[in-house]
């Protein structure tokens, strides 16, 4: 009986080393070093033998390619928003300063805590540390999934975690004096804002079909944005749950029935909220009338634009509203990836609405 042919193949080098291969779907695959004596080659190869056998098999050669190369393309794999894509091509930035040219395979944990603690030193916020690293993991666990890598080495426990800063939120008393001192064309655009949790994005690119006055709605089906190279471009909401019907209180509704009648065309699709000029409604135009209405109605300089939304989604809460309802009215996406999207019943909303109404109504009731 014949010994059992032994996996791959051993040979000793002129420089008294040995060199281990193996042959997989069809090709002679080397290690990716060479081992002193022939007993180290002979467990490199049972350790790539049974590998093969659990299917947990890496090959070698793979990883060689340089991180640059390999980030680059996995940005260009991904349809990415424009926006998105300029935030990750920014932080993106900060790890090819130290990766750029190393190999996949050559990226170790020992390198990325130094390059964390570095990153840390240099003075960047730690929110911003913990974006740039979840772009370096999610790409290196690409790499993992491709078959490139055994295991991710961007792993330490709690990078990715952010700090959450509490954010002012607004009284609807001082959403009414603000309301009162911006230019008139913008006073529906603040109380929209506060009472239906719609970003600025997807406020401004609203349209009068997008607007139902009988039923109180607003439908949100795009974004207004500023793309690099582009300019002024409307695209898909942030998230497909951010496509929504949303419905507005009904002193909402009467402000924005006289906005729609004093400033905006006849025609469907008639921008709702605009610049004095006409034009898409960009926040860099915008900026400028909301610090001075901020400063004319003595509501603190730090209060932002974006707390408008927080202001409507703590009153709908207080309201009564659930989180899946809560989540469907703000176009948030469930934290649980193997969800889709929550929505809330249309009837529900309007309760939401009707509640909110009778709070803005004591709120913008003339003081005596």
């Amino acid at each position: 009986m014949s010994p059992a042919r032994q996996f791959g193949t051993i040979r000793e080098l002129p420089s008294g080393r040995y060199q281990a291969r193996y042959w997989h779907l069809g090709e002679q695959v080397s290690a990716g070093t060479t081992f002193a004596t022939k007993t180290e080659a002979r467990k490199w190869l049972s350790s790539v033998e049974t590998d093969l056998q659990r299917g947990d098999h890496i090959d070698p050669r793979a990883g060689a390619e340089r991180f640059g190369e390999y980030a680059r393309r996995w940005l260009d794999e991904r349809d990415l928003r424009p926006r998105t894509r300029e935030t990750y091509e920014s932080q993106l930035k900060w790890i090819l300063g130290t990766f750029e040219t190393v190999r996949l395979r050559d990226i170790d944990a020992v390198s990325v805590r130094s390059w964390y603690g570095r990153m840390h030193k240099a003075g960047r916020s730690s929110n911003t540390v913990a974006k740039v690293y979840r772009l370096f993991r999610t790409i290196m666990s690409t790499a993992v999934e491709d078959g490139l890598l055994r295991s991710n080495p961007v792993s330490i426990k709690g990078a990715a975690a952010e700090e959450h800063h509490a954010r002012p939120v607004p009284t609807f008393e001082e959403v009414a004096r603000i309301a009162e001192a911006i230019e008139l064309r913008f006073r529906a655009l603040i109380w929209l804002a506060a009472t239906s949790a719609l970003r600025y994005g997807e406020l401004t690119a609203l349209c009068r079909a997008h607007v139902d006055l009988k039923r109180s709605t607003v439908r949100v089906e795009r974004a207004l944005a500023f793309e690099k190279g582009v300019g002024v471009a409307f695209g898909p909401p942030k998230t497909p749950a951010a496509h929504r019907t949303v419905a507005i209180p009904a002193g909402t509704v009467d402000i924005l029935r006289e906005h729609l009648d004093e400033f905006v065309d006849r025609a469907a699709a008639s921008l709702v909220f605009t610049s004095v000029k006409g034009s898409p409604l960009l926040y860099r135009y915008f900026a400028p009338y909301w610090t001075r209405a901020k400063a004319a109605a003595g509501v603190a300089a730090a209060l932002h634009f974006h707390d408008l939304r927080h202001l409507a989604s703590t009153t709908a809460a207080s309201s009564g509203a659930s989180v899946r309802e809560l989540m469907a009215r703000m176009g948030h996406a469930t934290s649980d990836a193997s969800l889709r999207y929550l929505e809330a019943s249309a009837r529900r909303d309007a309760e939401i609405a009707a509640a909110m109404d009778a709070r803005i109504a004591v709120a913008r009731r003339p003081q005596t």
